[in-house]
């Protein structure tokens, strides 16, 4: 009878028996990104630009009339008639013609036209990227006074180290953006005027707007509220605070996040982690380097240099990575 309870207590569930060992939480700074939203978004607007030529009798009937107002020399007409191409609306869809017929309602003086090639040619919207030609058209557009091309203007081309006249344009329009919700226009005004502060009045303001970015959970907002209060700039200097915001910067995917968390948590700054067990430094490091971040290249290279983070020295790939981080410097980088 001993015999067959033991072996009946066998079968039996370990639950009962022991408990369950947890399993390690990974921090979230270093989980898959879920963009399963994001591609369904991205396949949603696909499938609009792919959509069918709408050839109803009255779009076909409005596109000829169009067209020939158009080929009268109505510039209104041309920049409709250009939408009516790259939309096929009427007709079928003819990307090339639309963009000729934009091209020619901005020479002939229309506004939106001139705003919209314009931005075509510094985005590089069924055309070569061409800056000085895209500023060219934005300007023309500017003048007059067409949103699109006052926005462009700003966030592309005034930038901190323009006119005084044009760094004054570029914020007032920022800042109508920002009362208007867009977001990224925070973090942007912010980082202007911290650039450009003369006194600490002007760098708290600075960093209310930072504020601002990182509470609508704004990557590069999170990043440079974080990094205010490592340095004590706009703010008083906390290494605790800093940590935190580091933290929610690198778990929202910003480089330059994920680099100030490494670079925190390497040097024992600012105590414990709040949203998970900490991350190790080189994860972050490396993570950050692969999307661009040159602070992050640059301690991958000493790390594999001198074998430190747990690495052992690799002169390979230092090589490696200094090559990656001279050609990021050659191309300009960026900043966050």
């Amino acid at each position: 009878m001993f015999k067959y309870l033991l072996a009946l207590a066998c079968l039996l569930p370990a639950s009962t028996h022991a408990e369950t060992v947890p399993v390690p939480r990974q921090h979230p700074a270093l989980q898959e990104f879920d963009t399963s939203r994001l591609d369904a978004l991205r396949q949603r607007v696909q499938d609009v630009i792919n959509a069918p030529a709408d050839l109803a009798p009255d779009k076909v009937a409005a596109f000829v009339k169009t067209r020939g107002a158009a080929e009268a020399g109505d510039a209104q007409a041309m920049l409709e008639l250009a939408q009516m191409l790259q939309q096929g609306e009427g007709a079928q869809r003819d990307t090339d013609a639309g963009l000729a017929w934009l091209k020619k309602a901005a020479e002939g003086g229309n506004g939106p036209a001139q705003a919209f090639l314009g931005a075509a040619y510094v985005h590089g919207q069924g055309m070569a990227v061409d800056r000085k030609l895209g500023e060219y058209w934005l300007r023309k557009g500017a003048a007059q006074d067409i949103e699109l091309a006052h926005i462009t203007l700003a966030l592309q081309f005034e930038t901190i180290h323009s006119s005084e006249e044009a760094r004054a344009h570029a914020l007032r329009w920022l800042k109508h953006y920002a009362e208007n919700g867009y977001i990224p226009a925070y973090n942007e005004i912010g980082y202007r005027l911290m650039m450009t502060a003369t006194d600490e009045a002007q760098r708290k303001e600075a960093f209310g707007w930072y504020m601002q970015a990182a509470k609508a959970l704004d990557p590069p907002g999170l990043n440079n509220v974080a990094y205010s209060y490592e340095v004590g700039q706009g703010v008083p200097q906390s290494d605790e605070a800093a940590l935190g915001w580091y933290e929610m910067a690198a778990i929202a995917r910003s480089p330059p996040g994920q680099t100030g968390f490494a670079r925190l948590l390497e040097q024992g700054r600012g105590g414990p982690t709040r949203q998970g067990p900490p991350p190790p430094p080189f994860a972050l490091y490396l993570m950050a380097a692969q999307q661009g971040d040159e602070e992050a290249m640059e301690r991958l290279v000493k790390v594999y240099e001198q074998g430190e983070l747990g690495q052992a020295a690799d002169a390979a790939q230092a090589a490696l990575w200094r090559e990656k981080l001279r050609q990021a410097r050659a191309t300009g980088g960026g900043r966050s």
